[in-house]
């Protein structure tokens, strides 16, 4: 084979091959195709060559996107086999997990189809969701959550928008499930914000007693830094002392043992010994009063014979008659 002949067959081998790799990444629309339009709020996302889906079938594709009047027009092209209900939305999807969008048409209220290169208002179009704003919108949510908590609600979130499962109306129902868990704790938060109002007012009013404590707990602590040679002293002087006081002790021990033991048997003589103790201290007042009555004309004790008897062989003589002193009345 003459090399020109090859070199004609590698060019259109070559360019086959290209149309065929063009052909499978854009996905070209066959056939006839009608053009129409739609007003947006926000396109973002949203770029020439974007499908167009209908029920998640492709039926088209974006032609053109500009900015007029500060709202989005975009113009794209639906294959002619396809009508586009008069009463139908347009509305901006995510297209994969990678951030591209597309232009899905739904049947809306059906009636008839939309003219060819008729206008969709802004009225019947949806812009694309702001997955940053909308998990924005649950950072209040989030931080009064645990962890575990968060790590579910926000999965569900995905999958939801990833249609792997669950719906809208699930999702909501487990948001409103954990609001009415923060709903039902209301008085305790309450109750908390309240005594926190309260410390962080008496901190307030004690806000100089409090800088005069934290001033005065620094200038312990310096000199404390300052003596601490003198503090390890006088800590080893307290173990030489407590050393000093257990050989003192250990060499106290023999004679106080006997002492207890005498103190012991003190203690058990008096308890035998109970019923006659009560009685001397009972009679310990008479007492008192006939020895004060002894000793009350001096410091000497006076004996006077008030009344004198004497017998002898049976004979009884009394010598006490006559007057007698007031210490004898």
């Amino acid at each position: 084979m003459k090399p020109t002949l090859r070199f004609a067959v590698f060019v259109v081998v070559s360019l086959f091959c290209g149309v065929l790799v063009v052909n499978t990444l854009t996905d070209p629309m066959t056939g006839r195709s009608v053009p129409y339009r739609a007003v947006f709020t926000d396109v973002a996302g949203l770029q020439p060559g974007s499908e167009v889906t209908v029920a998640g079938v492709r039926v088209g594709t974006v032609t053109e996107v500009a900015a007029r009047g500060g709202l989005a027009e975009v113009d794209f092209e639906v294959v002619a086999e396809q009508p586009v209900p008069a009463t139908g939305l347009a509305v901006i999807r995510y297209a994969d997990l990678t951030g591209a969008r597309a232009l899905a048409l739904t049947p809306g209220q059906g009636g008839p189809p939309l003219a060819p290169g008729a206008t969709i208002p802004v009225e019947r179009t949806r812009p694309a969701l702001d997955l940053t704003a909308l998990l924005n919108g649950f950072k209040p949510l989030f931080d009064t959550l645990e962890p575990a908590q968060v790590n579910q609600l926000a999965g569900e979130i995905v999958a939801v928008f990833q249609g792997e499962g669950g719906t809208v109306s699930a999702l909501l129902t487990r948001i409103v499930s954990l609001t009415d868990a923060l709903a039902s704790r209301d008085e305790v938060i309450g109750e908390v914000i309240d005594n926190l109002n309260s410390v962080l007012g008496t901190v307030q009013q004690r806000r100089e007693d409090l800088r005069g404590l934290v001033d005065g707990l620094g200038r312990l602590a310096a000199e404390t830094a300052a003596s601490r040679q003198e503090i390890a002293a006088a800590i080893d002087s307290g173990s030489e002392v407590a050393g000093s006081l257990a050989r003192l002790l250990d060499g106290l021990g023999p004679q106080l043992s006997r002492d207890v033991r005498s103190v012991q048997d003190v203690t058990s003589m008096l308890v035998r010994n109970q019923s006659q103790i009560d009685g001397a201290v009972q009679d310990m007042p008479a007492f008192l009063n006939a020895l004060d009555r002894a000793t009350s004309y001096g410091s000497w004790a006076n004996v006077y014979l008030c009344n004198l008897g004497v017998a002898v062989d049976g004979v009884q003589a009394d010598l006490g008659a006559g007057p007698h002193t007031e210490v004898c009345r």
